[in-house]
């Protein structure tokens, strides 16, 4: 028991914990970065969007809206959605000009 104990205290533990869980970038420049949520191992956490001059745009919630997995020309952006049996396809949307 003491072995498993002192195993237990004796073990390495990470200082920090990231907070950054994914970072975009648009082709017009704007940066998208999403955070973690409330619990270090949330990885469903608010979007913040940054202009092209690093200026803070917004931010999203993931609930609104997900980070998206891909940019094109004229502010085109891919996201994943997923239907009512975790079926997966993929979705263009054109974002607004402010988030480009």
């Amino acid at each position: 028991m003491n072995s498993a104990r002192e195993q237990i205290e004796n073990r390495p533990f990470f200082t920090e914990v990231p907070i950054v869980r994914a970072i975009r970038a648009a082709w017009e420049g704007t940066l998208w970065i999403q955070r973690r949520g409330e619990e270090p191992w949330d990885d469903e956490g608010p979007i913040d969007v940054f202009g092209s001059d690093r200026s803070y745009v917004g931010t999203y919630d993931p609930r609104d809206t997900g980070i998206p997995a891909a940019f094109g020309p004229d502010g085109l952006a891919a996201f994943w959605e997923f239907d009512e049996l975790d079926v997966p396809s993929i979705v263009v949307k054109r974002l607004p000009v402010e988030v480009r």
